[in-house]
């Protein structure tokens, strides 16, 4: 129960993180238009909704918000869709990750866990400012899990975390 628990929470906040992540390279064939966009996310177990800082085409303040999520844990993988709101334009995101940790069960000396997790993100879907918009790229991040340690262990009700890292890719804005 505490493995479950502690991966579901982590997913949140890694998927809020979903991405969550330090992009570093579109995929192959991206054209001229490659990297025109950055989107560093800043989240914590606790809630589903992270902070992000666009920089590119897109730019401003703005929230990832993870919508679902599907762990995969025989192949330490995750699908998950988020919502990314910058400003009055949203985008819908699919992302494909994998941890370098799995499951999140917490160092019982330590009560943490940590580790690393990247992949791919693709637009969906956009509305508001955004309608139209289309795009993909990469993302890496960094995680940090932790709990209280109490007498017979980590306290896993109970668990908090941080996620961070950037989405690197290509957004195609619609021609007006």
């Amino acid at each position: 129960m505490g493995h479950k628990l502690v991966g579901r929470r982590a997913g949140s906040v890694v998927l809020c993180l979903g991405f969550a992540l330090v992009g570093l390279a579109c995929p192959a064939g991206a054209g001229p238009a490659r990297q025109n966009q950055r989107f560093v996310v800043a989240g914590t177990v606790e809630d589903p909704t992270a902070m992000v800082f666009a920089q590119g085409v897109v730019h401003g303040l703005g929230t990832l918000t993870a919508e679902s999520a599907d762990f995969h844990q025989e192949t330490d993988s995750y699908d998950e869709t988020d919502q990314l709101a910058v400003g009055s334009g949203t985008l819908l995101v699919v992302v494909h990750g994998s941890f370098s940790t799995w499951p999140f069960t917490l160092d019982p000396a330590s009560c943490t866990q940590r580790g690393t997790l990247g992949g791919t993100w693709t637009v969906t879907s956009a509305a508001g400012t955004l309608a139209g918009t289309t795009g993909y790229g990469t993302f890496t991040g960094v995680f940090l899990t932790y709990a209280a340690p109490t007498s017979t262990g980590c306290d896993e009700t109970a668990i908090k975390g941080y996620v961070f890292g950037p989405m690197v890719g290509t957004l195609n804005l619609p021609k007006p």
